[in-house]
């Protein structure tokens, strides 16, 4: 037999037979549990490139940063919008060099953390487009104010579009 602490005893022990901590230990082991996700390149990406700062949900939390999830496809209610998406510095400056992952990245952030406020036939973004993009950084000192005047314009648009 083998001695184990109880905390209720405090202190004390308690004696259990080996057979019955052998059946714990297997029955612990055969306990169906919740899996661990398995992420695709693109969230994994998204994750570690972008999550820290947007959240791992698209969720921010209450900070300057902005919150992606049911937001975000808003901005693709104008061609204004669409655009700030690609120069905003996160992206446009990004450590993510691959055009084609990176695209594959803002079509998550857009369509999958955008949900619902992605307009219907928003067009995807391609890699040319990224490309196209990367070297037109925003360059403003007041994003925050930048941002909130192509916020309005975008939601002006997808209001007149219900």
């Amino acid at each position: 037999m083998r001695r184990i602490r109880s905390p209720e005893t405090r202190g004390r022990f308690v004696r259990l037979p080996w057979p019955v901590l052998a059946i714990v230990a297997v029955a612990g082991l055969m306990m169906p549990g919740r899996g661990a996700w398995a992420l695709d390149q693109v969230r994994s990406t998204y994750l570690e490139k972008c999550g820290g700062c947007h959240g791992i949900e698209g969720r921010s939390g209450q900070t300057y940063i902005p919150t992606l999830r049911d937001r975000v496809g808003t901005l693709s209610c104008t061609p204004e919008g669409r655009t700030y998406l690609l120069t905003v510095p996160g992206v446009s400056m990004s450590l993510i060099r691959d055009d084609a992952l990176m695209a594959r990245v803002m079509n998550f952030v857009l369509f999958d953390l955008g949900g619902e406020s992605t307009p219907t036939g928003t067009r995807p973004f391609t890699a040319a487009e990224i490309h196209a993009q990367r070297g037109h950084a925003l360059s403003t000192t007041d994003l925050p104010a930048l941002r909130g005047q192509v916020w309005a314009r975008a939601i002006a648009c997808a209001a007149g579009r219900r």
